[in-house]
């Protein structure tokens, strides 16, 4: 695209030489611009052709299309006549249903694939009233010449994103449309106005969803005399007997339980909870054929309670000390963890922590230094500040003297030492300090963000005589239960704020691939913009882009490694989907579909 113009020069930086000048020269809308930016950045052209991906399968009983079905009914009628249609997309851009005013507009919407089972998500068809609205989670005009690609600019549209009452995530789009140059204003309003009545209808059927739980409940509570629990997205009834064994954090990590458990078509499985691991058996909860709304389980521990034993006589002098609180989490995985660690407080041998970023390995070694029983000093280095070798090495000079003084000496980021500073801090590892002997012997802590793919590092990692691999928060997701509370007490500790259980389960539901680092980001943007108003967190509070995740199915451990082969590609080819095709011996529209069907971001977020 030339800059000629004031287009031009707006998206000279931004648009690829393969795209043309738009007929006009107009400057593109904020929302438009940025939307052309992704489409760029997906490979696409405005001459691409209208190939887009068509799937017949789909539920056409769906809630969200009972729910809307009537709503767009009535619309139907007042539009008969018109050269309007209005479409129905899930929360994957894909066009569910058609109603048409006019028989004359089928061919102009046939031409362009608008029809039902093809699939609009942008890295598809470009800027479009359907892909576009889902992109950004808001209502979005796109007329004529503002789409993307060529095979759409006939058309005009307004998408409003439907979103569940409860948690706020986007259920899907519904897209009102007609040719170009018949565009009214007045389309706008009325699509909003149908969205509103379909939220409505929605909450409806959430309403019947509550009797028919509460009604199992009953069923339930009648025939077992144990801990019985009914559970949905946004509430819970529990027995007596269900009471000691729950704390409220435990309500959305037992319905992330027991909705993966009856969604693999099992009836049993198990679950950690604050206290204590416990056997579920599920009974989904429906409305007529639908979807199941809630879950009755039956919970039977499988291990002693937590909970504290009374004893006679004074204990005072008999009872162990607790050890101290580590960083917030209580699932088997990070329990071994903390526990690992405790038993490493003891010695002064060097120490590992490898794993993702924003893991938490810095927050471990200090609190492994915390749990020293002798008191000692603490330095922190990162070698990520440290310009070139010179600087390297200086770096390792300071951390070598602290450990001849004795001190806790903390290294971030080993991965991005160079090879020589690297083979000293082997050294280091192997045979302690060089600087002299102190009377208390240093320990040395290192963090590295990556623990593969690299034979230095490897190597390096190696000489540690204790390893420790801190694991993802999406392989341990029941912890955000207990992470929340903790970041917004550090976040906002005079206010108090909380999350509601529907606000938690979106978070539980998020995969984190920024990990604590990205939650607490999340969090920072809620306080930010909730100020004082609000104690509650409620869906809305939540971020855009971590509402737009919200309800997505957690990954196998397989689809986990095709995920990161998919990321460390696009990140090696500087997010250029072409060429990451190429490589993994796919084509361009395979890699799409496995990009959205495992969860990866568009390129520009990749690149945060």
């Amino acid at each position: 695209m030339r800059p000629t113009s004031a287009t031009g020069s707006a998206h000279g930086t931004l648009l690829t030489r393969t795209e043309v000048e738009r007929p006009g020269n107009r400057r593109l809308r904020p929302v438009i611009e940025a939307s052309w930016h992704r489409s760029s950045a997906c490979g696409l052209s405005h001459e691409m052709k209208a190939e887009l991906p068509y799937t017949d399968d789909f539920d056409d009983d769906s809630r969200l299309l009972r729910a809307a079905r009537p709503v767009l009914d009535r619309l139907e009628t007042s539009l008969s006549g018109t050269s309007t249609s209005v479409l129905l997309a899930d929360a994957e851009a894909r066009i569910l249903e058609r109603w048409v005013g006019e028989k004359s507009l089928h061919d102009a919407l046939d031409r362009a694939h608008v029809a039902p089972g093809f699939g609009f998500a942008e890295e598809f068809a470009g800027t479009n009233g359907v892909g576009t609205a889902l992109e950004d989670a808001v209502p979005v005009t796109v007329r004529g010449e503002e789409h993307y690609a060529d095979f759409l600019r006939h058309l005009a549209c307004v998408g409003v994103p439907i979103r569940h009452p409860t948690t706020g995530a986007v259920e899907g789009i519904l897209d009102i449309s007609c040719l170009a140059a018949e565009y009214n204003p007045l389309m706008p309003p009325l699509i909003l106005e149908a969205v509103r009545h379909i939220e409505t209808r929605l909450t409806q059927m959430s309403s019947q969803s509550e009797v028919a739980l509460l009604e199992a409940f009953a069923r339930a509570c009648r025939r077992h005399r144990g801990a019985v629990v009914a559970i949905s997205p946004n509430m819970i009834f529990t027995n007596p007997p269900a009471v000691k064994h729950l704390i409220p954090t435990d309500q959305a990590i037992l319905w992330d339980a027991a909705r993966t458990t009856v969604s693999s078509g099992r009836s049993e499985a198990t679950v950690d909870l604050a206290r204590g691991r416990f056997r579920m058996r599920c009974t989904p909860v429906s409305i007529g054929s639908g979807e199941p709304r809630g879950v009755v389980v039956r919970l039977d521990p499988c291990e002693r309670s937590h909970e504290s034993v009374e004893r006679s006589g004074t204990v005072a002098d008999t009872t162990p000390q607790a050890p101290k609180p580590g960083p917030p989490g209580h699932s088997a995985q990070w329990r071994q963890l903390l526990e690992r660690v405790r038993q490493l407080a003891d010695g002064t041998a060097p120490v590992a922590f490898s794993g993702e970023p924003g893991t938490g390995k810095h927050r471990l070694a200090l609190y492994l230094h915390e749990l020293a029983p002798m008191p000692r000093g603490l330095r922190v280095f990162d070698a990520s500040t440290s310009p070139g070798e010179t600087g390297q090495d200086e770096m390792l000079d300071r951390a070598d003297a602290a450990l001849a003084c004795g001190d806790t000496v903390v290294i971030r980021r080993i991965d991005e030492l160079a090879e020589r500073p690297l083979a000293r801090l082997r050294g280091l590892a192997v045979n302690g300090s060089t600087s002299g002997r102190a009377r208390t012997p240093g320990r040395l802590l290192v963090t590295a963000r990556r623990a593969g793919g690299d034979d230095a590092l490897e190597f390096t990692l190696a000489a540690f005589p204790h390893h420790l691999w801190v694991p993802p928060l999406r392989r341990r997701s029941e912890d955000v239960t207990d992470i929340v509370p903790a970041l917004l007490a550090d976040l906002a500790p005079d206010r108090r704020m909380h999350c509601s259980l529907p606000a938690m389960q979106t978070l539980l539901d998020h995969p984190w691939p920024g990990n604590v680092a990205e939650l607490r980001d999340a969090l920072v943007a809620v306080v930010v913009s909730v100020g004082d108003a609000a104690r509650e967190i409620q869906p809305q509070h939540l971020p855009t882009w971590v509402l737009k995740r919200a309800g997505r199915r957690r990954l196998s451990a397989i689809e986990e490694a095709q995920r990161n082969l998919i990321i460390e590609t696009l990140a090696s080819v500087g997010g250029n989907r072409s060429e990451a095709a190429r490589i993994l011996g796919i084509g361009r529209a395979t890699l799409y579909r496995r990009m959205r069907s495992l969860g990866i971001a568009t390129s520009h977020q990749l690149g945060a």
